[in-house]
């Protein structure tokens, strides 16, 4: 059983599981939560519960129908909920990679890497292959460092067709 903690400090929450810190609400996170939900609209999919920010802001979004969050351990969602004393829209547990639905959804995001650094990029290319098959043809696909991965990817194609001129 994972070891599911959520600590306070100096008014700001942090997320450990395992002794690995995995989300903190600090402004910025804030701030990056708050306009990934701005982004989206319609029916909404969420890989990951974490604190619950992004999902809170979702709710709070007037173009937002629904939030569903694929989260892989209990622990973490009933944590947050007794915490907050709520849970922002529906949890259902289970591992995003394993998640297969009929249902697409009008945007998916992503936040269940590690951090935004290049050894992370694989993490979130594994994201972005399984929110495409989740996400409807016109639909949007957001995550936390979403502008750095792609970055990455752009260039990582770049070098390659260098590499072979």
């Amino acid at each position: 059983m994972p070891k599911v903690e959520i600590l306070q400090q100096k008014g700001h929450n942090f997320l450990w599981i395992d002794g690995l810190l995995c989300m903190w609400d600090i402004p910025t996170e804030i701030s990056e939560q708050k306009q990934v939900a701005s982004e989206s609209y319609g029916e909404v999919l969420v890989a990951g519960y974490g604190l619950g920010m992004v999902q809170k802001y979702l709710t709070e979004n007037l173009k937002v129908k629904s939030v569903l969050t694929i989260e892989k351990l209990e622990e973490v969602a009933n944590l947050a909920k007794k915490t907050y004393g709520k849970i922002y829209g529906d949890v259902e547990i289970n591992d995003f990679y394993n998640y297969n639905s009929e249902r697409k959804f009008d945007c998916v995001i992503g936040d269940i890497w590690k951090d935004i650094t290049p050894w992370d990029l694989g993490d979130y290319k594994k994201f972005k292959n399984k929110a495409k098959k989740l996400v409807k043809e016109n639909g949007k696909i957001l995550a936390w460092g979403q502008k750095f991965f792609e970055y990455l990817l752009k260039n990582e194609c770049i070098g390659k067709k260098n590499e072979t001129i």
